[in-house]
């Protein structure tokens, strides 16, 4: 776990740079400065990796040291711990269900409206309703009810379950307290750093935009036009060594799936086989999703699957 130490201090360093260290550059040298910023932002996968880690209880030994230091890295990427573990844990359980398939068109409603809502989640859309999650603590519960009755939607089995336990999520109020406290302090960093930007505040919302960016095209990648009859509707995509650690090897997706409870420097020890064999690059599949096809119907049939790789 060495090593994990060592990860959270460059990604919560790095954060922290981004937000307070950085302005003191801009306000000395102007924009010159501005390239120092693409190293921090380039953390981003590392900073959401070790929160995965802790979602999963894997970050660090002991539960309480797990939570402390998963809630500090969830505050400074402004991802409410609670809901974030929620939204993730549930979605091992229902991998695809009617409310996971972003990068399919149910039927329902306009077929515009579902490709806007596609693209806009793909260009920062998921980091969003990530950060905003939060709301739902606020509201008074009935109406936090209403709207997850609207857009969780009935379709196959366990979409009924999946419904119950997001109500049941809104109606805890332990987790109601812990994720408003979350989000103020949240609130809070980011107001403070807006501050310190002062007039260059534009340049600290074009890198969060970047973080988001990154954020929401890597959210899917190891999902998306993944047919429901795959291994935990999931796939294993390849890397260059390099960029493994940047990752944690979250392109090692099913293999993700298939072994929740191994750590991520486990996970390519885990012996692959013609159905979990890697299925090409991982920002080739990253980039696929940038198609004006999607999201595809649900009578389209899928495009069809590269050979797997051991």
């Amino acid at each position: 776990m060495r090593l994990n130490l060592l990860l959270i201090v460059a990604a919560a360093g790095g954060t922290l740079a981004q937000l307070f260290g950085f302005p003191l550059l801009l306000h000395a040298y102007g924009f010159w400065a501005a390239p120092l910023l693409v190293p921090i932002m380039l953390l981003q996968p590392l900073h959401w990796g070790l929160l995965h880690e802790a979602l999963h209880s894997h970050l660090l030994p002991g539960a309480r040291a797990n939570m402390i230091f998963g809630r500090s890295l969830s505050v400074l990427l402004g991802a409410p711990f609670e809901a974030t573990r929620f939204s993730h844990l549930l979605h091992h359980r229902f991998a695809r269900h009617g409310y996971d398939r972003a990068d399919r068109f149910d039927g329902e409603g306009l077929y515009a409206v579902a490709w806007l809502r596609y693209w806009g989640r793909l260009f920062g859309g998921a980091y969003l309703g990530m950060l905003t999650s939060p709301l739902f603590a606020f509201v008074p519960r009935p109406l936090g009810v209403m709207v997850l009755e609207k857009i969780i939607p009935i379709h196959e089995e366990g979409d009924q379950r999946i419904r119950q336990l997001f109500v049941s999520m809104v109606g805890n109020r332990a987790k109601r307290s812990q994720m408003r406290r979350d989000f103020l302090f949240t609130l809070l960093l980011f107001a403070a750093s807006a501050w310190a930007y002062g007039a260059w505040w534009p340049m600290l919302l074009a890198s969060m935009y970047v973080r988001a960016l990154w954020h929401s095209f890597a959210d899917n990648v190891g999902h998306h036009a993944v047919g429901l009859d795959e291994p935990k509707r999931a796939r294993n995509y390849s890397l260059p060594r390099g960029w493994r650690m940047l990752v944690l090897n979250q392109n090692l997706h099913l293999t993700h799936h298939l072994h929740p409870n191994f750590p991520w420097t486990a996970l390519p020890q885990v012996g692959l086989t013609p159905e979990t064999g890697t299925r090409g690059n991982y920002f080739r599949a990253a980039l696929r999703q940038v198609d004006p096809a999607y999201p595809l119907s649900a009578d389209v049939a899928l495009a069809p699957v590269p050979a797997a790789a051991a």
